[in-house]
């Protein structure tokens, strides 16, 4: 057996798992720390939600082993939900060897039912393992995740493009967009009380697909706090910290930039 694990309330990873699904396929990869979810779209957005070992009662992968497959999100989440909001079910995962089908068993312990379910395995594909620690050094920046979703919101949703300034000066952080109805733009000073830490090493403006920052709001409603992370190429980090019965699982999302002046 490659890998096997069983965990005993899987609600958040479940709701966090369906909130990132923007594309059908997902990289599973059981490592010693933990299970790691990765989507990426054209490789210019990833997405990782990692489920750490100590959110399971039982975690097992084999050793001297790298294993990774890829499988339907839409599939696996709705696996999740078989039972709805009812009860407390566990799960019981497992994948006996490359090219073997997912392993879900599902058990509904008030009502004594059990559900078994296979999900068909992929080939994973290599993907591009962006680090926060190497290539968003620059810049960072912590909110309370609730203030940055309002912020979002706030701006023009009908806009394509969105411009993300980090300064060491006034006004430190400003995020603008220019549509039809024009320009939309908020400053946030780092002495604001949404802005928990603020680091910059360097003033930076770089422009990003609105769409691929709206995309991370569905799942920024589970997370205590958001980190923003910028590096010298563009590329924008975003760590998303979510709290579940005093564990905590996380979520890291890279958007490439458009164009900016650095």
């Amino acid at each position: 057996m490659l890998f096997s694990a069983e965990i005993s309330d899987f609600r958040t990873i479940h709701n966090v798992l369906r909130a990132i699904s923007f594309k059908d396929y997902a990289i599973l990869r059981p490592t010693e720390e933990g299970l790691k979810f990765t989507l990426e779209e054209m490789k210019s957005v990833e997405i990782s939600a990692y489920v750490p070992r100590n959110m399971f009662s039982y975690y097992r992968i084999a050793d001297n082993t790298d294993v990774s497959f890829k499988i339907s999100m839409k599939v696996f989440t709705e696996c999740l939900n078989i039972f709805g909001d009812e009860g407390n079910p566990s799960i019981k995962l497992s994948y006996k060897n490359e090219g073997a089908p997912l392993c879900l068993i599902i058990k509904h312990s008030e009502e004594n039912i059990t559900v078994d379910c296979e999900i068909k395995t992929l080939n994973a594909d290599d993907s591009h393992d962006f680090s926060l620690a190497e290539e968003c050094n620059l810049n960072k920046v912590v909110f309370s995740a609730n203030m940055l979703a309002e912020v979002l919101q706030r701006l023009d949703n009908a806009a394509d493009e969105i411009t993300i300034s980090i300064s060491p000066d006034p006004p430190h952080f400003t995020l603008s967009t220019t549509g039809i109805a024009g320009e939309s733009k908020v400053n946030i000073p780092r002495q604001s009380d949404s802005i928990t830490i603020f680091q910059c090493q360097q003033k930076s403006s770089w422009k990003y697909a609105f769409h691929n920052i709206r995309q991370i709001l569905k799942v920024m409603n589970y997370a205590n706090k958001v980190a923003i992370f910028s590096g010298e190429t563009g590329l924008l980090g975003l760590q998303l910290v979510i709290n579940s019965d005093e564990r905590q699982m996380y979520i890291e999302y890279y958007v490439t930039s458009l164009f900016g002046d650095g």
